[in-house]
């Protein structure tokens, strides 16, 4: 979406007086499209024209489509590195269940499981809380 000269737009009122009032004379919105889902969104300001050209909205849609592959991309690294953290603790609780009831890791994980369904919480929390208990012994 672009909105060019911002002295003539009327659909937004109170807002078109306070980005006069801050020298913004014309802007655009661009998604950041990843996949099928919509990251967020990138607006760009000009305090120097009253039009937003075509060459501008190729450039914005262009940067637009990086900043969401970077974006995309750092979601997928913290889903990793969460992930790895949630494997590393529940493997820590395996190990404490299995010491501490002499079972194998098959039962000690059915264990940690019934206790997450029956508890409602999430395994992951389960697996914390017995290794948080742990570690203040």
């Amino acid at each position: 979406m672009s909105v060019s000269n911002l002295q003539h737009e009327q659909r937004w009122p109170r807002y078109v007086a306070q980005a006069r009032a801050a020298g913004v004379r014309s802007q655009m919105a661009v998604k950041l499209y990843l996949g099928e889902g919509t990251l967020g969104g990138i607006n760009f300001y000009s305090t120097s024209s009253d039009d937003v050209s075509d060459d501008a909205q190729v450039l914005a849609r262009l940067f637009a489509t990086h900043a969401a592959i970077a974006l995309g991309h750092a979601q997928e690294r913290e889903a990793f590195k969460e992930g790895l953290q949630t494997r590393k603790t529940i493997g820590a609780a395996i190990g404490i269940l299995m010491e501490r009831y002499e079972m194998n890791e098959d039962r000690a994980f059915a264990f940690l499981v019934r206790a997450s369904s029956h508890t409602n919480i999430k395994l992951r929390a389960v697996a914390q809380e017995l290794v948080s208990e742990a570690n203040t012994k």
